[in-house]
């Protein structure tokens, strides 16, 4: 098992940066977003909100399920807390870094694979996408979820594009009505759907509360020093990573929880797999 610095690139897979910076800074065992009922506004509370989160996904879960696939499956407390409730449960993600976490922390087995490229050698009851789904192109999503779970069940949480506005929110995630268009022509009936975007989306605004408190004044102050001390290696600096910087307000603006609610539904979304 190899020390989580020296997690090397394996066959096009990279580590996923942004999730260890959640697991092992924040200390976040869960990395999707909260459940919020009236939780403190505070680590605590997103915590709290995770784990109603994740129950109320659970509830989901037909009476016939036992055996599943958790695909995507980040640190391993969803598979954890799926097996500890009965359920044959292995875990798919093409991250090494999640590799490391299950075989350090987790009980459950786990595959390193891109969901699109994995070949199953048993059938699962239900293949479970938390926050995965659109990491995985649509065509392959359910093609090979019909390998997987045929006559099964796919259990889906995740948001979707539902009026992109070509800014940097519009870029992540399936667009929605393209998406059940898709799943049609796969053959999967919908059965149960749930829009939790109002509670999912309070996750974003404690994520710009921390932001602004704590990461863009301390930017700004190592700016200021940096740039009064070493103006023209500053202006250079800037000119060389002026792509960073670009990225870097993109990504500010996806923590917007009211343009995230004008672009995006983030919904739960059970299906029924054909044959």
């Amino acid at each position: 098992m190899s020390a989580p610095g020296n997690l090397p690139e394996i066959d096009g897979l990279r580590v996923n940066t942004a999730l260890r910076f959640y697991h092992e800074i924040l200390g976040l065992d869960a990395l999707h977003y909260g459940l919020w009922k009236n939780d403190p506004f505070n680590m605590e509370g997103l915590k709290t909100a995770q784990e109603r989160y994740t129950d109320h996904l659970l509830s989901y879960f037909p009476a016939n399920v036992k055996v599943v696939l958790d695909a995507g499956a980040g640190t391993g407390a969803t598979s954890e807390k799926l097996k500890s409730r009965g359920y044959d449960v292995e875990a798919l993600s093409p991250d090494p870094y999640q590799k490391y976490l299950f075989e350090k922390n987790r009980s459950v087995h786990f595959h390193l694979a891109k969901f699109q490229d994995f070949s199953p050698k048993k059938k699962y009851d239900l293949v479970l996408m938390s926050e995965s789904c659109q990491y995985i192109p649509m065509d392959g999503l359910f093609t090979n979820v019909k390998r997987c779970a045929p006559g099964g069940y796919l259990l889906i949480n995740d948001y979707f594009i539902t009026r992109p506005d070509n800014t940097p929110m519009s870029k992540s995630g399936h667009n929605m009505d393209v998406f059940f268009r898709k799943a049609r022509e796969h053959g999967f009936e919908i059965i149960k759907e749930e829009d939790i975007t109002d509670q999912a989306a309070v996750s974003l605004d404690l994520a710009k509360n921390w932001v602004d408190r704590y990461v863009l004044p301390s930017i700004d102050l190592v700016t200021y020093s940096f740039r009064h001390k070493h103006p023209k290696l500053f202006a250079i600096l800037r000119w060389l990573l002026r792509g960073k910087i670009r990225k870097f307000n993109d990504d500010l603006m996806l923590l917007d929880s009211s343009h995230f609610k004008r672009v995006k539904r983030y919904k739960i979304l059970l299906f029924r797999v054909p044959q």
